[in-house]
């Protein structure tokens, strides 16, 4: 049928439009048994799943945003460590007691952890924090002034965990466009098909107008790339013209 073919000679874009539109056109059509067919809700099923795999990423955004909050870890990190190295000279006995006893645990693992991997990096930092928001350690964080700037460190690590982990998640389940591309294109078909059946089966006016209705659905994406086509060369001609008269 020439309407199916048409499936496959538009883009990803527009396949995610056009079965975006005909689901809307059968929910919309009144008739309470085509939103119940087994094509029908294959084709719902497969539309779900390639809607997803349509939306443009933003893995640099988020790229960019875990190497950002990489850094201020690191930087948070050193702020505290050069500040309790400082106060272990402190005039201050208490001050000097107390910043012993923290720096003996933001030092275990030592300053630099540059060579060792990602991972490994992670996991010193939150058990370094989990060492030092233990209650024995309170009142030395109290009299250092450092209560807060814990607290700073520890959401930087938890929120540099969950973007991390969560890209790799979202990276891991990611399935590309093309790889549903054809599964799309036969669920839509397949739909077509039900549907072209049951409107001359039936003869009702409510099956038969849903079937040309999705005919228009088809139409529509033609229409519109044959647009872009014509906007595309109407724009070339007019450059090409603009250049002669100059």
């Amino acid at each position: 049928m020439l309407y199916k073919s048409k499936a496959n000679k538009i883009g990803n874009q527009s396949l995610a439009i056009l079965g975006l539109r005909i689901i809307d056109t059968v929910n919309k059509s009144g008739i309470e048994d085509a939103k119940t067919t087994k094509k029908f809700q294959i084709l719902v099923e497969v539309n779900d799943r390639y809607q997803i795999a349509i939306v443009p990423g933003d893995a640099k955004q988020v790229s960019e945003s875990i190497k950002i909050l990489f850094k201020a870890r690191k930087v948070m990190f050193n702020d505290i460590y050069s500040y309790l190295e400082g106060l272990l000279k402190s005039p201050d006995v208490e001050m000097r007691e107390a910043s012993v006893l923290l720096f003996a645990v933001i030092s275990k693992f030592g300053k630099s952890f540059h060579q060792i991997k990602i991972a490994d990096q992670s996991l010193r930092f939150i058990r370094i924090i989990e060492s030092l928001k233990k209650p024995e350690f309170d009142s030395a964080l109290a009299k250092t002034l450092l209560t807060d700037k814990l607290a700073s460190f520890n959401q930087v690590q938890l929120d540099y965990e969950d973007l991390y982990m969560g890209n790799g998640n979202v990276l891991s389940i990611k399935i590309a466009p093309s790889n549903l591309r054809k599964e799309m294109e036969n669920a839509i078909k397949s739909h077509f098909d039900e549907v072209h059946w049951m409107a001359d089966s039936l003869e009702t006016e409510l099956w038969q107008s849903l079937c040309k209705n999705i005919e228009k659905r088809f139409e529509e994406v033609n229409v519109s790339l044959s647009r872009q086509r014509v906007t595309s060369v109407t724009a070339t001609n007019a450059n090409k013209t603009k250049v002669t008269a100059q």
